[in-house]
């Protein structure tokens, strides 16, 4: 009996060694998967985390590249802009509004004289930058102050600005005889004798300019005298107003330079 329960408990202890060692067994290789998929998780996520890495950095570099790209594409704009900006100002000063002509000498007289030439004679033209009067005076009688007699052949020229040069547009001769009286403000212009077109032109001329009629004539003829005449108007009043204008031109003709200002000496001659 003895014998027989000892080989019982040398059985039971076989079977419960037994059974310990297989759940031992069991439980390893339980870990042994659970630490294979820890170990497949956590590369899973690192790789996940590299991914979203690298997708992070294509993201900030292609965002810098378009940043980049914005950037010349502003330049670009801005420089194009400023190139438009450039030709459009250099458009706008070819077209740009000429200041009005205003007698620039110190005389009351010829400042009267001239305005009323611009305003009154020059009022029958339209589409200019400005009308610059060009009077060939013939004789000034001032033997009374209340009918001050200018006989002249008195011409107005009209022009537009194009680059530096005055191009003529329109314009036209008068000649005749302007009438001023003395004022408390200077002078002013009461009226004008105008030699009359076409077949009445000669027979008119000669009853106002009278004794003055051949002197008429002559200056009338003499283009290159008027030509100079006119190129100093418009030099003085290119000084005057301080601008770039630097020759004029009549249309089919080649431009002529201006020459240099001369406001204080040049407008004496006429008294």
């Amino acid at each position: 009996m003895r014998k027989r329960g000892i080989v019982i408990a040398a059985i039971v202890m076989s079977a419960m060694l037994a059974a310990c060692g297989t759940k031992t067994v069991e439980e390893n290789n339980a870990a042994k998967e659970q630490t294979v998929e820890e170990s497949a998780a956590a590369t899973e996520e690192s790789t996940a985390d590299s991914t979203e890495e690298s997708v992070s950095a294509e993201e900030e570099k292609s965002s810098e590249a378009e940043v980049e790209s914005t950037a010349e594409e502003t330049t670009e704009e801005t420089d194009e802009n400023a190139d438009a900006t450039e030709a459009d100002t250099e458009l706008n000063n070819d077209s740009a509004k000429l200041p009005s002509y205003e007698y620039p000498g110190p005389e009351q007289f010829y400042s009267a004289l001239y305005a009323y030439l611009t305003d009154e004679l020059g009022s029958g033209f339209s589409g200019s930058d400005v009308t610059i009067p060009c009077p060939i005076i013939i004789h000034e009688d001032e033997s009374d102050d209340n009918d001050i007699r200018v006989y002249g052949d008195f011409w107005i020229f009209n022009y537009e600005l194009k680059g530096d040069t005055l191009e003529c547009t329109s314009g036209g001769s008068f000649p005749g005889c302007v009438h001023l009286k003395k004022a408390e403000a200077g002078y002013e212009v009461t009226g004008m004798d105008r030699a009359e077109d076409g077949s009445e032109f000669e027979s008119s001329a000669k009853k106002i300019f009278g004794d003055y009629y051949e002197a008429y004539t002559k200056a009338a003829d003499d283009t290159v005298s008027r030509d100079s005449t006119r190129a100093q108007i418009i030099a003085n009043y290119v000084a005057a107003n301080g601008l770039a204008i630097k020759s004029y031109k009549d249309f089919g003709w080649d431009p002529v330079t201006l020459p240099e200002e001369n406001i204080d000496s040049f407008y004496s001659v006429l008294d």
